[in-house]
């Protein structure tokens, strides 16, 4: 097919602002913390999903912008309070904004702004004060205001090619495609596939209601696997294409479990002067289990009450723009998205694996650690239906969970998910944060160079007797690849210490290398730094980490204790990737992952990227580092059971690495046969030993947060590869 990316040096971007008022803190929704003015904005998300995404996107054949979403070309959108917007000024790099507002108040200061800017800007306004109507905005309204911006940039811009711009735009159509054998069932569950289907031009053989009888839930879960499945059938049907070799694909699966703030969860205690109503509305949003609202007939009456209206509405309005927001990213990725029950946010078993192995008998021989896990493991998959966990195994670019639960620990056959397939996730606690990790959609491209040299922030006191594993582990390794890896350590004993380490540092990644710690009764999770323990939440606005951050620390984002974990915190100051940790991890263990994984990030990008001429994202080489972590330690219990001599088990650790190291799809499948077949273990045996070393090992430890999928490793080559 033909190159899906045009290549231009001029403007192409359409940038869509979400203009929000100032909401404090204190005034986020109760249930799970997104800003009163973003609630009252799903009509303008509803409205970019509608837009073109940039200047070709409504000129190119259905193909072509089927393989540009893969890659990622979607909608660049961003929800901004209104002092912040006012800081901004449109400039010629940078000259195609749609914005929305909601208020008189904005309204006005939006148009005294307008009044400075050298470029005008297309506004849609729910105000009658004036403005575009959303009732009244089309894709024709954006191609008429850029073609007013086109005119401005070529009387101030010598050589803007104002001749070819007009070309482009005159081939914009409202996208077309053929009608699908779909029957859309518009829900929260399905409205994602079904907009990214939309988007495209898709029509559907019919619509009508979604709706499951008491007990029985297949109709939702059917519905989601059938627009599921439509999406994925417009993935396979893109083939190769030239952008592949210069743009990597983006997730194919979203997953998405949508939660509520941990202390939400805790059971009220009546009180007599509520309104009626209100305390058993909340305690059926806290024990939902399914994809609709349950319980005894007492109680559902009482939901209809004025107090219990108001609380179904507020966690429906969260919902759906929540919805809209995942919208957005999976219309822009063409990824294909699974709603899950929401009885994965209710196991139970979950703090006996957690206390389990905070109590630090994690790797004794009595089993325990590897029953408690499994039970997780049942409790996460009974309430994951199997024809929806189905298609997140299918994946082939990776899986974006957008979900609280650890739903990393999802067995796929018998792998986690986490080790069987590249995962990151988004918190969907605080709502603010997730919206800001959802929007995020410009990739950011690195050398493998950056890599060269690894900030290490040591916070140990003096006398700790793991001060010095980090180091070690990282020494061993830039000895042996000193052309390609470097590393910079800093001891700090103090918060300000910390600041300045890292702000001073300008390459791609960190390792914070300390204690961390979640403490159950303030609901904070900490680094400690010298005599300190540091919220990193309260660093916002000062620190300024770099793209990369993995934290070699216990308990930095705990699958049991609340939202404000230190993995969260750094997302929030502006990290794209944070390593973090669920639970507590071994510092020997620790540290050789962080030094392997920085090997990798330096010498195999560079293999990939200058030997095999493509580009990898960042979520792969987390994805199959957490792989090969997995197979050592698989391997090394091989060893310890006299099933393996040194010598052997060296050769046999290369040669199943290979399997990572080539991508094979197969990997997991002919590494097992291999080790089998070298120790002669049966199935059942193998079985049990995989099951063992999960459960007592590190590699299900990590989660991967934010948007590693935005780190894309390659250089100027490899970029320009797909443009003769």
């Amino acid at each position: 097919m033909k190159d899906a990316e045009p290549h231009v040096n001029w403007p192409s971007m359409i940038r869509y602002v979400v203009v929000l008022d100032e909401d404090s803190l204190e005034e986020a929704s109760i249930f799970q913390g997104i800003s009163p003015s973003m609630l009252n904005m799903e009509w303008a998300l509803r409205s970019i999903s509608e837009m073109p995404a940039d200047i070709f996107d409504f000129g190119l054949p259905l193909e072509a912008r089927k393989a540009r979403r893969i890659t990622g070309k979607g909608w660049s959108w961003t929800p901004l309070t209104i002092s912040n917007f006012l800081r901004l000024r449109i400039t010629h790099d940078d000259p195609y904004w749609v914005v929305y507002s909601a208020s008189e108040a904005i309204f006005s200061a939006l148009s005294d702004w307008e009044g400075r800017q050298t470029l005008p800007v297309l506004h849609i306004s729910a105000d009658d004060a004036g403005g575009l109507a959303p009732d009244r905005a089309r894709w024709t309204h954006v191609r008429d205001h850029i073609r007013r911006v086109a005119v401005k940039l070529h009387e101030r811009t010598q050589g803007f090619p104002i001749a070819e711009l007009r070309k482009t735009l005159k081939a914009w159509r409202k996208p077309t495609a053929p009608r699908l054998d779909l029957v859309a069932k518009p829900h929260n569950c399905t409205i994602a596939n079904l907009v990214t289907l939309r988007s495209l031009g898709f029509s559907f053989a019919g619509e009508e209601p979604l709706m499951s009888p008491p007990g029985d839930e297949s109709p939702h879960i059917n519905a989601i696997a059938e627009s599921a499945n439509a999406v994925i059938s417009q993935q396979d049907s893109v083939g190769v294409f030239p952008a592949l070799f210069s743009h990597f694909p983006k997730p194919d699966r979203i997953v998405i479990a949508p939660s509520l703030y941990a202390h939400t969860r805790q059971r009220l205690r009546p009180n007599t002067d509520a309104p009626a109503g209100l305390f058993e509305t909340i305690r059926i949003i806290q024990q939902q289990k399914g994809y609709t609202f349950s319980g005894p007939g007492a109680a559902m009456l009482r939901t209809m009450s004025p107090a219990g209206q108001y609380i179904m509405g507020l966690r429906a309005q969260e919902l759906n723009v929540q919805t809209l927001a995942v919208t957005l990213r999976a219309a822009s990725t063409l990824a294909a998205t699974l709603r899950l029950p929401n009885g994965v946010n209710l196991s139970s078993e979950l703090s006996d694996f957690t206390g389990h192995v905070r109590g630090g008998r994690s790797t004794g021989g009595n089993g325990k650690a590897e029953r408690v896990f499994r039970n997780v493991q049942r409790s996460l998959r009974s309430y994951t239906p199997p024809a929806l966990l189905d298609i997140v195994a299918s994946s082939q670019t990776g899986v974006k969970l957008i979900a609280d639960a650890p739903l990393e620990w999802l067995p796929v056959g018998d792998l986690p998910l986490a080790i069987a397939l590249d995962v990151s996730r988004i918190p969907t606690t605080p709502g603010n944060l997730m919206m800001t990790q959802l929007m995020r959609s410009e990739t950011l491209y690195l050398k493998p160079k950056a890599f060269g040299e690894v900030l290490v922030v040591s916070s140990f006191s003096p006398s700790d007797p793991i001060r010095h594993d980090v180091r070690i582990a990282m020494e061993t390794f830039t000895k042996t690849a000193k052309e390609h890896l470097n590393f910079r350590q800093v001891i700090v004993s103090c918060r300000d210490q910390f600041v300045e380490a890292v702000n001073s540092f300008h390459g791609a990644m960190m390792i914070f290398d300390g204690h961390g710690s979640h403490d159950r009764n303030s609901g904070a999770g900490f680094l400690h730094i010298g005599a300190e323990k540091v919220d990193v939440w309260e660093l916002r606005g000062r620190l300024r980490p770099p793209p990369v951050v993995v934290l070699s620390a216990c308990d930095t984002h705990s699958p049991d204790r609340t939202h404000a974990t230190a993995g969260a915190g750094f997302l929030t100051c502006g990290a794209t990737s944070v390593v973090a940790t669920l639970l507590p991890v071994r510092s020997k263990n620790a540290a050789l992952f962080a030094a392997r994984l920085s090997m990798r990030a330096a010498w195999y990008t560079h293999a990939v990227v200058h030997g095999s001429k493509r580009p990898i994202l960042w979520s792969e080489v987390v994805g199959s580092m957490l792989r090969l972590d997995f197979l050592s330690d698989l391997i090394g219990r091989l060893e310890k059971k006299k099933k393996l001599s040194p010598r052997p088990a060296a050769d046999l650790r290369t040669e199943v690495n290979m399997f990572v190291h080539t991508r094979d799809t197969d990997w997991w499948a002919n590494a097992k046969a291999r080790l089998m077949e070298v120790t002669g273990l049966e199935a059942d045996d193998m079985a049990r030993l995989v099951s063992k070393t999960i459960a007592e090992g590190d590699s299900v430890r990590y989660t991967h947060l934010g948007n590693p999928d935005l780190l894309c490793i390659t250089d100027n080559d490899v970029l320009s590869a797909v443009h003769p």
